[in-house]
């Protein structure tokens, strides 16, 4: 019987290995289109140009990865609900299409549209994957638009994670006091008593949470807090300095 367990430890070590999943891979991905008669010297020019990590591999949680970028990209562009769209190269013919209808329809119309998106991974480790989007899209209109956002994966399913799933419920108590004391705003008092536009009045955290190598990001984009004028607002903290609120390890 002692003979046998020196065999029987290695089957469940063999068979561990086997069911421990294997690390992702990325690969960088780009699709860019431009407008007919594009002249980029004279800047008559619409173009869409789309650089982003992709999930390589065809196990179901690569599926969701990039079906969850390819979404959101579709997003950023505020083509969600678009129809006809299956992938990021019909995402960028949909945008140029839209463009050259918009001409047709308005004749004398020459402002170029102009989209870019830079997608990169942020922070990876065995337990999160997050990945940055820097975007600046122009349809027309009086300015364009930027934004910085985040998609948090879990490595092992290939799922987004919800912000109740990465952070304690303390978490928004210690971040409100943290943004009280940086905009001015007076403890007891309401979150838009300064001239904010948190909706109902209520404080809540940023649409888009990131992580870094050593920080942790919080970002509200325009127009989620604050009139566009002013701005982005950003607060950052050292992964160490907030690790009790984070519920998985980094």
């Amino acid at each position: 019987m002692k003979k046998l367990l020196p065999v029987i430890s290695l089957i469940f070590l063999f068979s561990a290995c086997e069911q421990e999943a294997e690390s992702l891979q990325f690969l960088n991905y780009s699709v860019e289109r431009s407008s007919e008669n594009c002249d980029p010297q004279t800047e008559k020019c619409s173009f869409i140009d789309l650089n982003f990590p992709v999930a390589s591999g065809n196990e179901s949680r690569e599926k969701n990865i990039n079906q969850e970028i390819q979404n959101h990209l579709s997003y950023i562009l505020g083509y969600e609900d678009e129809p006809n769209i299956g992938s990021v190269e019909d995402l960028a013919d949909v945008f140029i299409r839209n463009y050259e209808k918009t001409k047709k329809d308005f004749p004398g119309y020459n402002t170029p549209w102009e989209a870019t998106i830079y997608g990169e991974i942020s922070y990876e480790s065995d337990k999160l994957i997050s990945i940055q989007f820097n975007s600046e899209v122009f349809e027309g209109g009086a300015h364009g638009y930027s934004s910085v956002t985040w998609l948090n994966f879990n490595p092992e399913t290939g799922a987004i994670y919800s912000p109740d799933e990465l952070f304690t419920e303390d978490f928004k108590a210690f971040i409100e006091e943290k943004f009280r004391k940086e905009q001015g705003v007076p403890e007891g008092e309401p979150i838009n008593s300064t001239g904010l536009l948190f909706e109902n009045d209520e404080f809540h955290l940023p649409q888009n949470i990131g992580f870094s190598n050593t920080k942790v990001i919080l970002y509200y984009n325009a127009y989620e807090i604050a009139a566009y004028a002013d701005g982005p607002y950003r607060m950052e903290f050292p992964q160490n300095e907030i690790s009790e609120y984070i519920k998985i390890e980094l």
